[in-house]
């Protein structure tokens, strides 16, 4: 394989990560020892992968409300990678997240008007969008939206986490989804790793997926374990109830360490063999409902859902501050690293494996 050449040194993707972007299959998977290539054709229906970085470091991209030069690759997901960067008028960090799969907006790519709604939210924990830009990418232009770079820690990093902690970091995130929602939206890929506790709470991250509550065409890009039966090949799509799902799923897996990808992706575990569970019905009442696998039966809404779960949140002593710290009564218990949990798009190409591998794969830290 030819050496890295422009926009391609970055944090590289583990080979159990590498998928085809058209058809979901795996790629550059290494055999006897030998390392898979990072680049090639797809074993399964013949199109060019690349899971190298196609963007370069230094590059100047112009936007309407100012200029951004890339830093460094950040994370590579189902539409490709996003990037750091710094704002031109004041050096700010900045994030680039790429709107786009590789088949082009086709591939559930967050159209112009409702890329307009974003930029023009500001909503108290949700990442803002600031701009847009257009880079060329490895296989042509790429749009790339402007977001604001948000110290912390993602909520899949630190699991399983005390139930006051998981119940409190899931409700935080109920207040900026339900926003979406009155704007007609849905933020489709709610999950640990796209929420995040930082010095003010949980603020929402990746806005890539958002469409409009009524799209019922474009590919879907969602993440293994939080995905909606009704999601996947033939299903009605996303809706307000699959973001029900989402969360009460996330709310699962905050608080217990389960094979959420493959045997348990679309059911939750035996509470007789989880404590957490086991010890609170109320608890298993309430995720039972808003991962049901009907989604009549679920919440009918985020904040219906919020309700119960500040129901069940006030039998528990006191969890984190917003910053993160110890309240007191915070067990301290359960802050085993997980790996992120990955993306990968429903719809189009290959029938999506709800009990499939890693999708995403997270590069180094911020550089």
């Amino acid at each position: 394989m030819d050496g890295p050449g422009p926009g391609t040194s970055g944090p590289p993707v583990p080979e159990q990560a590498r998928f085809c972007a058209r058809c979901d299959g795996p790629v550059g998977r290494g055999r006897s020892g030998r390392p898979g290539p990072e680049r090639g054709t797809c074993p399964w229906c013949g199109a060019a992968y690349d899971v190298r970085p196609d963007i370069a470091t230094g590059t100047e991209l112009a936007g309407r409300a100012d200029r951004y030069r890339v830093r460094a690759p950040l994370v590579r997901g189902a539409r490709g990678w996003s990037y750091t960067a710094t704002r031109g008028h004041d050096g700010a960090l900045v994030v680039l997240g790429r709107l786009e799969g590789p088949d082009g907006p086709a591939a559930g790519a967050l159209a112009v008007d409702e890329t307009e709604v974003l930029l023009a939210l500001d909503v108290p924990g949700l990442v803002h969008a600031r701009d847009v830009v257009h880079a060329d990418g490895r296989d042509g232009a790429v749009r790339l939206l402007v977001l604001d770079h948000v110290p912390g820690e993602v909520l899949s990093a630190s699991r399983p986490v005390p139930p006051a902690d998981a119940l409190d970091a899931v409700l935080g995130a109920v207040p900026p989804v339900a926003a979406l929602h009155r704007h007609g939206l849905l933020h489709a890929d709610l999950n640990p790793s796209n929420l995040l506790r930082g010095p003010h709470g949980i603020t929402v991250l990746d806005l890539g997926s958002v469409r409009r509550v009524e799209d019922r065409h474009s590919d879907v890009w969602s993440t293994t374990g939080f995905v909606a039966p009704e999601i996947h090949p033939g299903g009605p799509g996303p809706s307000v109830a699959s973001e029900v799902f989402a969360l009460g799923r996330t709310l699962a897996v905050l608080l217990a360490d389960f094979d959420h990808l493959r045997n348990h992706a679309l059911r939750l575990p035996d509470p007789a063999g989880v404590p957490v569970l086991r010890d609170d019905p109320d608890l298993v009442a309430l995720l039972a409902r808003a991962t049901d696998a009907d989604p009549a039966r679920r919440h009918r809404s985020v904040e219906a859902f919020a309700a119960e779960a500040q129901r069940v949140r006030e039998r528990y002593p006191a969890g984190r501050a917003p910053d993160g710290t110890a309240r007191p009564g915070d067990s301290g218990v359960g802050v085993g690293a997980h790996p992120e949990d990955g993306s990968t798009r429903r719809g189009g190409g290959r029938p999506a494996d709800p009990a499939g591998d890693h999708r995403e794969a997270r590069g180094a830290p911020i550089p």
